[in-house]
C-alpha cells in the first residue's frame, strides 16, 4: 500500500494545517465520498507546479463510519487523562489537511479550492501557517523534533505494516501557545533545565545534570531496552506582537505511544513529576486520526 506523500518526507519551510467538521445535521454522503477521493489525484496536478508538495487528509474516529465499513483497529478519541495537572483539551473536529512545501502560495490555493469544494458538508474550524524557523528551531530557540527516526526508520516508526491498513498512520495534533514574555525572563541554564538540552549545540543534558521535570526526560521513554519513537512533523506559527507557539503533530503505526508521552507530560506517574516545559507553554487544541493510504483514500469513489 502507498502512504500519503505528506507522511515520510523531511521538514519543508512552510506548512498548512486545517481542520475541518462535519455541520450539524450533515452526514458524509457519496458526493462528499468522492471529494475526498479526489485528492490523491488533485495531489499529483499540484506536485506538476512544485514536486516538493506533499499532502495528508485524515479523518478522525467519529466520522470514519460514515467513510468506511471497517476501521483500523485503534482509532479513538484524542486521550482524556485523569489526574492530569495541565490541560491537554480536545477539539470537535472530523477531518485534517495536512500541507506541507517550499511555496505557501500552492499551499494556500489547494487548501482554500478544497475547503469551497467540501463547504455543503465540512466547515473549516481552526487554520494555521506553520513556518521554519532558523535552523528548525521552536520559537524557544531550541531545536525541534531531533528525536525523530531517520532513513528507512522513518517508514517502519511512521506507518501500520501490514493488515487492511497498511500503508496507513496515526496522527495526534496539539497546538501550543507559548508564554513568551516569561521565557525569555529564564537564564539561559535555567531555559537549557527546563528542556534537557542546550540550547546551542542542541546536545542532551548528563543525565546527572538533566532534571526529572524537564521535556526530555518526560517524551524520552524505553521499554525493553528499546527507545519509543513516532515521527513529529510539528512547526512553529503565529503573528509578530499576537499569539505564537508549536503546531505539533505526530504520525506513528500506533496511537498508544503519544498517549504514553502525554500522559508522562501532562500527569504525576510513578515518579510523581510532570513536565515544566508546560509552565511556559499550554495546549489549546487537540485531535486524534488515521490518515488511510492512497489506495485506501481512492476507494472512497466506489
Amino acid at each position: 500500500m502507498t502512504p500519503q506523500s505528506g507522511i515520510l518526507p523531511p521538514a519543508n519551510g512552510h506548512a498548512l494545517f486545517t481542520m475541518f467538521r462535519r455541520r450539524l445535521g450533515r452526514r458524509a454522503d457519496a458526493r462528499l465520498k468522492s471529494l475526498l477521493a479526489s485528492v490523491a489525484e488533485r495531489i499529483e496536478l499540484l506536485q506538476r507546479d512544485d514536486s516538493q508538495v506533499s499532502v495528508v487528509i485524515a479523518f478522525g474516529p467519529h466520522i470514519w463510519p460514515e467513510l468506511y465499513a471497517s476501521k483500523p483497529a485503534l482509532l479513538r478519541d484524542f486521550p482524556s487523562i485523569s489526574g492530569a495537572i495541565h490541560p491537554a483539551p480536545t477539539s470537535d473536529v472530523d477531518v485534517l489537511l495536512h500541507l506541507r512545501g517550499e511555496r505557501y502560495d500552492l499551499l494556500h490555493e489547494f487548501a482554500d479550492q478544497l475547503s469551497a469544494d467540501m463547504a455543503e458538508w465540512l466547515e473549516v474550524i481552526e487554520t494555521v501557517h506553520g513556518f521554519r524557523y532558523r535552523d528548525s528551531r521552536d520559537l524557544t530557540g531550541f531545536v525541534d523534533g531531533t528525536e525523530n527516526p531517520e532513513g528507512d526508520e522513518r517508514a517502519e516508526v511512521a506507518l501500520l505494516g501490514e493488515g487492511e491498513w497498511a500503508g496507513g498512520s496515526y496522527i495526534h495534533l496539539q497546538r501550543y501557545v507559548h508564554r513568551m514574555e516569561q521565557w525569555k525572563k529564564l537564564h539561559v541554564r535555567q531555559q537549557e533545565a527546563v528542556m534537557g538540552r542546550t540550547k546551542e549545540s542542541n546536545e542532551e543534558l548528563a543525565d546527572d545534570d538533566r532534571p526529572h521535570t524537564s521535556h526530555i526526560s518526560r517524551v524520552i521513554i524505553e521499554e525493553n531496552g528499546e527507545e519509543l519513537a513516532m515521527l513529529r512533523h510539528s512547526m512553529p506559527y503565529g503573528q509578530p506582537g499576537g499569539e505564537k507557539g508549536l503546531y505539533f503533530i505526530s504520525y506513528c503505526k500506533t496511537p498508544v505511544i503519544f498517549e504514553k508521552m502525554l500522559t508522562r507530560m501532562v500527569a504525576p506517574t510513578s515518579d510523581g513529576r510532570v513536565d515544566h516545559l508546560l509552565n511556559f507553554t499550554r495546549a489549546v487544541t487537540g485531535g486524534a486520526f488515521f490518515a488511510p493510504s492512497l489506495e485506501k483514500l481512492s476507494q472512497l469513489q466506489k
